[in-house]
């Protein structure tokens, strides 16, 4: 039998529109679910991403300062500082790794007289590269500010708002704006893009609600101490370690350790150590996937059903094939083949119909949440029409080997 004589079977399969339509719906919504699924989730890991408000770049590494042990408490110690990342980013055994350091502290920001709770944080110009922050006015922060300890900030969109009011632009139009935040007058040179919020809006850790100075100035300022709350060590790629993020750790710990007299009150996190995260959201991707493949399943014993009843229906025409020759190897292939197009046929359409709505729901989601990508994964097309496909010729194997056990005599009689 030619493939176009293949076709004209199958498409006889599903010519009673309803019952095409209940036959395909299980395997339309089960290729469909899987395509959309893996859409939604990779846009939404995407919106988590830069929705998040830390640094969260795989090679990363963060060093936070830590309780000591009890033991510990009464050695000499030194808290985290700019000198450790100084010494950290001097460091020849890490290869050329960079280290930035980043000091807050929450506080009140007044500009005439509007005043608004923010978090003033140290920052320097490699500041948007590790936070992936994009300029909505003005300009960043640069080494010139740092080397004057100029008092010049950033500030957030959400304080920029309610403080100044007006869109970002005038910013950079404006002649002078100020802002008066620790006793201090400071100068405003740029704004920072809307940072879209995802959850829980309290608390002033949030990009929108921060304004970054100078390190410098912030130390000569609020911090002669030198005090960091983070540390941030991120590998050079261009290095190539035999074990990158343990090597990195390892010597991080023993530098700490050197400058700290011996003493650990640091803790050091990276991809390895945050991995609860990514297997969190691997689950959730398996248990959602799963639905589909469930739904493909249903679609499976509906194709069964219908091409059971389908041999019912063309034995006379079984027998007359028999009759001229055909063999139950061909007979069983030509079912089988059927069933497996059958499946096909509404895999491509719950792919497509997937895509339409991943698409749709990406439109709509993108003005809840601000900005959603649109993407679909290959890997789900090809998952989603590989499995119909497999459905359809599992659950077509068995009415296919009835059509093949037909007797061509008995097959002849059938009405």
């Amino acid at each position: 039998m030619s493939p176009l004589d293949l076709l004209h079977e199958a498409r006889a399969v599903v010519a009673h529109r309803t019952r095409a339509a209940l036959t395909l719906l299980g395997i339309v919504i089960g290729a469909g679910a899987i395509v959309l699924l893996s859409s939604l989730l990779a846009g939404g890991e995407e919106a988590l991403l830069r929705a998040s408000q830390e640094a969260v770049e795989p090679d990363l590494i963060q060093i936070r300062p830590a309780e000591v042990s009890l033991g510990d408490r009464r050695r000499a110690r030194r808290d985290l500082s700019r000198d450790d990342a100084r010494a950290l980013a001097g460091s020849r055994a890490l290869g050329g790794a960079a280290a930035l350091s980043e000091s807050a502290r929450p506080t009140e920001a007044r500009a005439g007289r509007e005043t608004k709770r923010i978090t003033l944080v140290s920052a320097a110009p490699a500041a948007p590269a590790l936070y992936a922050l994009e300029l909505a006015a003005g300009r960043f922060l640069g080494e010139g500010d740092l080397a004057a300890r100029r008092r010049v900030c950033v500030v957030g969109h959400e304080v920029w708002a309610e403080l100044f009011g007006g869109p970002p632009a005038r910013a950079a139009a404006a002649e002078a704006l100020h802002l008066v935040a620790e006793g201090h007058v400071w100068t405003v040179v740029g704004v920072l893009k809307d940072r879209p919020i995802l959850g829980s809006t309290r608390g002033t850790d949030l990009w929108n609600r921060r304004v970054l100075v100078p390190e410098t100035t912030y130390d000569a300022l609020l911090s002669p101490e030198h005090r960091a709350d983070r540390v941030y060590v991120r590998r050079d790629p261009r290095v190539e370690v035999r074990s990158p993020r343990a090597a990195l750790r390892g010597v991080i710990e023993a530098t700490l350790l050197r400058r700290h007299h011996g003493v650990k009150n640091f803790t050091i996190e990276d991809e390895d150590t945050r991995g609860r995260e990514a297997l969190v959201l691997g689950v959730i991707k398996g248990l959602l996937l799963s639905t589909g493949v469930v739904a493909l399943v249903v679609g499976g014993i509906n194709v069964m059903n219908i091409m059971l009843v389908t041999v019912t229906e063309r034995t006379r025409e079984i027998g007359v094939r028999r009759a001229v020759g055909a063999s139950p190897r061909a007979i069983l292939l030509q079912f089988l083949c059927e069933a497996a197009a059958v499946s096909l046929l509404g895999g491509v359409i719950g792919v497509l119909s997937g895509v339409g709505v991943s698409w749709l729901s990406g439109r709509l989601l993108a003005r809840v949440v601000g900005r959603w990508d649109f993407r679909v994964e290959p890997w789900s097309i090809a998952l989603g029409l590989g499995l119909s496909l497999v459905v359809g010729v599992v659950f077509g194997l068995y009415p296919a080997w009835r059509a093949a056990r037909l007797a061509p005599v008995e097959a002849l009689r059938a009405e």
